[in-house]
């Protein structure tokens, strides 16, 4: 079986597909269904894409590039200095690919699965605008708002995702 890898961390796939596997549960939570994941990744594309279509709504200059989106300050917890990221996510990653590459271990499937969902999901045209609005960011489910003007659109593996009015 070949190992299954991430693209290249230089690359805006590379990028995406780490963001997603920080920021979504994985096999190791015990609600963890990998349809759910695969949704849950599908809502955060949406995020970050409709956060790249206007930027200076989030934080960035007009003309932004995915990687401005994510680097803008106070957004994507351990990755405003990307390519450098923070280390206990780089860990996280790591071993997610450790297990999957392993087929000794008898999560290496699932994991294998979780991964090449993050890394289609971040090669793959955006899902339609779920939302009535512009959905527009994520929180762990029950945290706080992020602010006013974002209403709760819906729940998905413990992330609560928001959208605000379209601009």
């Amino acid at each position: 079986m070949t190992d299954i890898a991430l693209p290249p961390k230089n690359e805006t796939n590379g990028l995406e597909a780490r963001v997603l596997l920080a920021e979504c549960r994985t096999p190791a939570s015990s609600s963890y269904v990998l349809n759910d994941a695969k949704k849950c990744m599908q809502l955060m594309d949406r995020v970050l894409w409709n956060r790249n279509d206007h930027p200076r709504l989030f934080g960035a200059k007009a003309g932004a590039s995915l990687l401005d989106i994510v680097k803008a300050p106070g957004q994507f917890a351990g990755f405003s200095s990307y390519p450098n990221y923070d280390v206990s996510i780089v860990h996280r990653i790591q071993d997610m690919l450790n297990i999957a590459n392993n087929a000794r271990d008898k999560r290496n499937g699932v994991y294998r699965s979780h991964i090449a969902a993050a890394i289609e999901v971040a090669m793959t045209v955006s899902i339609p605008e779920p939302s009535p609005g512009l959905l527009a960011s994520w929180r762990t489910a029950g945290a706080s708002s992020p602010g006013g003007a974002f209403t709760l659109h819906t729940t998905v593996l413990g992330n609560d995702f928001y959208y605000i009015k379209s601009p």
